[in-house]
């Protein structure tokens, strides 16, 4: 019996009519002992074959899908053999993870191998997730931490991420590919539906008995301010207080912090931001820190004066508020950045940089998540990275936050209002003195004017006979909308990214035709989230590629997996940078037995030109 990794490679076996084993068993060992002819073989073979006719050639294999999935080293049979199994009534969350490890498949069909992995990978974390119980939180730190440590808040985006990339996929029959979209939309409901509980759990934690708990909590977004900066600026620093305007969590963590982190140390706490989370108060509140009861100038009056409040959380006194504070909102833009100026002399004490990463966006986006993150990431490089590392100087204070999220909204979820005025009624929340028996819960600062209701989940109201409805949107209770990064950024003078390979052996033995599986970790000991690429191989035969990426001190296991031959002397792994620049590099000897029991044939293909 061939083992898995050798029948994975005979894509060209449906041509020959043989049905001696023997023959096509001699005819394998010929052709894998020149490397470069059976890497060009096989490149060649993959290319010329429909997935159809891929898919027929695994169905002959006696192992099972998952088994040739899990072992394939090419494209095309992963491919085949995976969709085989969907095909047979396999569900997405129920393959085993050695099938849809991360890993790169060479072959034509690398890209689709990409996609599927990623909706394999995405489908049973969040069905991990939805499986097991759900947690009761009596404690907001608590809830923060698990939410953050478990990444509850980057499934949606990685579902609307696969869901986006499996449509794209045209070299999959239509009706499986209608199966596995279908399967993923489902699993997006089921996640929101999971969402909605915990956001149950959050209102309880933030409203009623909870509600002046909460303001004055250390967890709220208005203590940022006091958490991140000193309480003395040194002379030669300037204070940047960056504020990314409706950034969702999951756009922090999975797009905005890996570009940042190519510029900045950075360390983050979650905080959870201000009812309603509307730009109005959530912003305000967060620049004061203060919750808007207690936004009040040097004289004691009520303000919501940004500027002003401003002013007083950085001691700045009136006579030189206009030389040491400057606050400039819509920073992203050519004309927010010339506002600011151009040299270094025009920065203050004191800046305030308002960019819009989301909200100018969201309200008016008809596209899903992952279309929206992509903007997003392309406002970031091309607007606001080369504007931030232009202005910012190693000696400068820089902190950064959020003033809100935003949530996705269904037409099912409407509640229709019609006990108040048209204008008093916004998607999530309802400005109403007195509160109206409908779904939400009520906060107030202290006066009638200050006084919502707040929709919980994805509840959001609808004004009388309005047919509208915004896709994304915010104001509400949800930790998509509520739940912001603080963080500390400090300029990175010298790039020190430091990956470690651990637990290498001194030697390799195996026995000829057994699989051999090399486990060892990977260490990120530097200063930054850095990424990861090693390349290895045996000897001569073709280099396969395993990248990743790794948060400041993280660690992670690695396996790599090869078939033992007798020829085979080193295994050679190498590290690389982002440019394929080799960092190091780590020899291991091979010390292989040969089989007693093997059997030997000789050369059935003789005289035959492989060149034709």
């Amino acid at each position: 019996m061939l083992a898995p990794q050798a029948v994975d490679r005979l894509l060209w076996l449906p041509r020959f009519q043989s049905n001696s084993l023997s023959i096509l068993q001699s005819a394998l060992t010929l052709l894998q002992e020149d490397k470069i002819t059976w890497t060009n073989l096989l490149t060649k073979a993959e290319k010329l074959l429909t997935l159809k006719q891929i898919s027929d050639l695994v169905r002959h294999l006696t192992v099972t899908n998952e088994e040739v999935a899990s072992r394939a080293d090419l494209a095309g049979i992963w491919v085949a053999s995976v969709c085989i199994a969907i095909e047979q009534g396999k569900k997405l969350e129920e393959f085993d993870p050695n099938v849809y490890i991360i890993r790169t498949l060479p072959g034509h069909y690398c890209d689709v191998a990409s996609t599927l992995q990623q909706a394999l990978a995405v489908s049973q974390k969040v069905d991990s997730h939805l499986s097991q119980k759900l947690p009761a939180f009596n404690d907001i730190s608590n809830l923060l931490d698990w939410y953050n440590t478990q990444s509850v808040h980057t499934q949606e985006l990685k579902i609307s991420r696969a869901i986006r990339g499996v449509i794209n996929l045209k070299q999959i029959p239509g009706k499986l590919l209608k199966n596995i979209i279908e399967q993923l939309k489902n699993l997006r409901l089921q996640w929101r539906d999971f969402l909605n509980r915990l956001d149950e759990n959050l209102a309880d934690l933030v409203t009623g008995y909870n509600w002046s708990k909460f303001c004055a909590h250390p967890r709220h977004s208005t203590q940022f301010l006091l958490d991140a900066l000193p309480s003395q600026i040194p002379k030669e620093s300037r204070v940047w207080f960056l504020i990314f305007d409706g950034m969702r969590l999951d756009s922090w963590d999975l797009i905005i912090r890996p570009l940042l982190e190519d510029h900045f140390q950075i360390n983050e706490k979650l905080y959870l931001t201000s009812l309603p989370s509307i730009t109005d108060i959530a912003r305000v509140a967060l620049i004061a820190g203060a919750t808007p009861d207690k936004w009040k100038n040097a004289s004691g009056l009520i303000t919501s004066n940004h500027n002003i409040l401003a002013a007083k959380k950085f001691k700045i006194p009136l006579e030189r508020r206009e030389q040491d504070l400057q606050i400039i909102v819509r920073s992203e833009t050519i004309e927010g950045q010339l506002r600011l100026g151009l040299g270094e002399e025009d920065a203050k004490k004191h800046n305030i940089l308002i960019y819009n990463v989301s909200d100018d966006w969201i309200h008016n986006w008809r596209d899903d998540l992952a279309s929206l993150n992509n903007f997003i990431q392309k406002t970031l490089v091309e607007s606001i990275l080369p504007d931030l590392t232009s202005r910012i100087k190693p000696q400068d204070i820089v902190v950064l936050s959020s003033d809100h999220g935003f949530v996705e909204l269904d037409r099912e979820d409407k509640v229709e209002i019609t006990q108040i005025e048209r204008h008093n009624v916004c998607y999530r929340y309802l400005k109403t003195p007195q509160p109206i028996d409908i779904e939400g819960k009520t906060v107030s600062y202290g006066s009638p004017e200050q006084t919502y209701q707040v929709a919980v989940g994805r509840k959001w109201f609808n004004r009388p006979d309005s047919n509208k409805m915004e896709h994304f949107t915010h104001g509400g209770i949800t930790l998509d909308e509520m739940v912001v990064p603080g963080a500390i950024l400090k300029p990175i003078t010298k790039q020190i990214i430091q990956i470690e390979l651990l637990d290498l052996p001194k030697q390799i033995t195996g026995i000829e035709d057994d699989e051999i599986k090399l486990g060892f970790s990977v260490l990120n000991s530097g200063i930054q989230r850095s990424s990861f690429i090693l390349n290895w191989h045996t000897d001569d035969s073709p280099s396969q590629v395993l990248q990743g990426e790794l948060e400041k001190s993280e660690r992670t296991a690695v396996t790599l997996s090869f078939l033992a031959h007798p020829n085979q002397q080193l295994l050679t792994i190498e590290m690389l940078d982002k440019k394929g620049n080799r960092l190091k590099m780590h020899r291991i000897p091979l010390q292989i037995s040969i089989r007693r029991d093997k059997v030997e044939f000789s050369d059935p293909l003789a005289g035959l030109d492989f060149d034709d």
